[in-house]
């Protein structure tokens, strides 16, 4: 279960990390926003939740 855990936490943070980079804002915010991200268990799901750019218009 712990391997799992490790294995899901990994690869959303890797997803959310891909995101931010590839994102328009800029550098300030994008360490920011890794620097979240970087929260163990909790960092991907909130940015990938909350600070993730939406793309309204």
């Amino acid at each position: 279960m712990k391997t799992l855990l490790l294995a899901a936490y990994a690869i959303l943070s890797l997803y959310a990390i891909l995101d931010v980079l590839q994102s328009s804002r800029d550098w300030a915010t994008k360490v920011v926003l890794i620097a979240i991200i970087m929260i163990p268990f909790v960092g991907a799901g909130l940015y990938l939740f909350a600070f993730r750019d939406k793309g309204y218009s």
